[in-house]
């Protein structure tokens, strides 16, 4: 398997026909290969060459896309809704460090500074809902786009969906991972989200949420089962972790680029959270 350590500072561009290592950079399709169990050779390549360790700084980004390279708009929609629906849901499945109140890199697609909450801000959740859902329905990519994804620092990174775009959309709630094991487990998580997206209309499903004030507080009871029947069908579910709700594993866990007023904070979950003697 080729491979190879690409320098960002190098002059040339990288060779996207092998295998790179490099800083945030962005993935080509030409590393599209249908068995995805080739995950555990490129680990076991980074495992053997490489010393890893987890840290709240680094995460573990998913683009993913259709098989002819990007979403419809009605797919684009559906993945908007169900994102906005569903986010409460999600967010509790990634550990507490990749949270919104301790890091900047993937916040909510719901919080404060993105547009669609206006509506269920101004209307409640039931109403809001539906007045988010009836401009979504009969928005352009471009206005979809922006008006879940102001920026690429979401959650759910919808900017490479806009019209002239790479045609994808980036998980970035996932942490950082240092095995085969985690990787596969949040590529199956994106998988079958997506998957979710579009085969149940959430819009049908929010019957319970009339009483509920703020949408961030829903518990949402039918997200795990719906979740679990989407993955056995796409036969991603032996590979996801039993327990969804990750957590940081705080004694391995290095913390370097936090302040110390969100770090105060994080020990309020748990005293075992410390900053790294190298930070």
């Amino acid at each position: 398997m080729p491979c190879n350590v690409y320098e960002q500072d190098s002059e040339e561009a990288p060779d996207y026909t092998i295998w790179n290592v490099m800083l945030d950079a962005s993935i080509s399709k030409k590393h599209m290969v249908p068995d995805h169990f080739l995950i555990d050779n490129l680990w076991s390549i980074i495992l053997k060459y490489f010393e890893l360790r987890r840290d709240t700084s680094c995460g573990f980004h998913i683009h993913v896309s259709t098989a002819n390279g990007g979403y419809s708009l009605d797919q684009l929609r559906m993945m908007a809704k169900a994102v906005v629906f569903w986010e409460p849901a999600t967010k509790r499945c990634a550990p507490p460090s990749r949270h919104d109140r301790f890091l900047d890199f993937c916040k909510s697609n719901i919080s404060h500074d993105v547009p669609v909450i206006d509506k269920l801000r101004g209307y409640g959740t039931l109403r809001g809902l539906a007045r988010a859902y009836a401009y979504i329905d009969n928005a352009s990519r471009n206005e979809v786009v922006s008006y879940i994804c102001p920026d690429k620092y979401r959650a759910w990174n919808f900017l490479p969906s806009r019209t002239g775009g790479t045609g994808s959309i980036e998980f970035r709630r996932p942490p950082g991972v240092v095995t085969a094991k985690k990787a596969k487990h949040w590529i199956a998580f994106t998988m079958t989200f997506v998957e979710m997206a579009i085969q149940f209309n959430p819009s049908a499903l929010a019957d319970y949420i009339d009483d509920i004030p703020h949408l961030s507080s829903m518990y949402h009871p039918d997200f795990t089962e719906q979740f679990l029947t989407c993955a056995r069908r796409l036969e991603v579910y032996a590979v996801l972790d039993p327990r969804l709700e990750q957590t940081d594993e705080p004694r391995s866990l290095h913390i370097t680029l936090m302040t110390r007023e969100r770090l105060k904070m994080l020990r309020t979950l748990d005293d075992d959270y410390k900053l790294s003697p190298n930070a």
